[in-house]
């Protein structure tokens, strides 16, 4: 007859022990960081479901499932949330064009596949609300305040890592010609404006800069293509 225990008496499981700190409490940096990320994630969402002028605060803590007070604990302002946004969307692409553009080392190869890359990132919703950010900091004097010196430390990593792939010397004019023509056709693509077309721009646009390469409109030495 199998021995029967006591209520009081302490059972033994035949499990093996828990690793220590297996439920350990996250610290409130942690907790404070998942806040953030969750903001995040539900702040771009906002940003390219309903546009800057649309998105407010409360719209993003709903949809993060986190209360307005946690989230003003975080961000104060939406100026605050949206420069954030920004700053990380940034960081997060930085790897993004690291993938992207694996494969093209060769100064003319990886020239032409850019356009392709700021595309692919660019028209991504996290692509798409930082278009809209930029625009809404047009008319709220706050946000621009503190988009500055944001987008200048951005523009500033950007010119360096073009400096490291072209050392003798970026051409920030066809940098800005890519990124402004890809920022245009993102918008268009969001607005639905003639979907087909405004993909068919892309390579289109690497063509036209195969062909700058080849009659050295840009310029002839393959360490400077796209240098002008």
């Amino acid at each position: 007859m199998p021995k029967v225990q006591s209520r009081g008496a302490r059972q033994v499981s035949s499990d093996p022990p828990r690793v220590a700190g297996e439920f350990r409490r996250r610290t409130q940096a942690e907790r404070s960081a998942a806040t953030r990320s969750m903001l995040l994630d539900a702040a771009i969402m906002c940003l390219f479901e309903y546009g800057y002028g649309s998105t407010t605060t409360s719209k993003v803590a709903e949809k993060a499932g986190i209360s307005r007070g946690a989230m003003l604990h975080q961000f104060p302002s939406k100026a605050d949330l949206m420069t954030f946004v920004v700053e990380e969307t940034f960081a997060r692409d930085v790897e993004l064009y690291r993938r992207l553009l694996t494969g093209a080392e060769a100064p003319r190869e990886r020239l032409v596949a850019y356009p392709a890359a700021v595309w692919e990132v660019l028209s991504q919703p996290s692509g798409i609300a930082v278009l809209e950010v930029l625009q809404g900091s047009r008319s709220d004097p706050q946000l621009a305040g503190k988009l500055t010196p944001i987008l200048e430390r951005i523009d500033a990593a950007a010119s360096a890592q073009l400096l490291r792939e072209f050392p003798r010397g970026p051409s920030r004019a066809l940098r800005q010609l890519i990124v402004g023509a890809m920022h245009g056709l993102a918008m268009m693509n969001v607005m639905g404006v003639n979907d087909e077309a405004v993909r068919d721009a892309v390579p289109l646009l690497q063509t036209l800069l195969r062909a700058g390469l080849q009659t050295g409109v840009f310029d002839s030495e393959p360490d400077e293509a796209g240098l002008v």
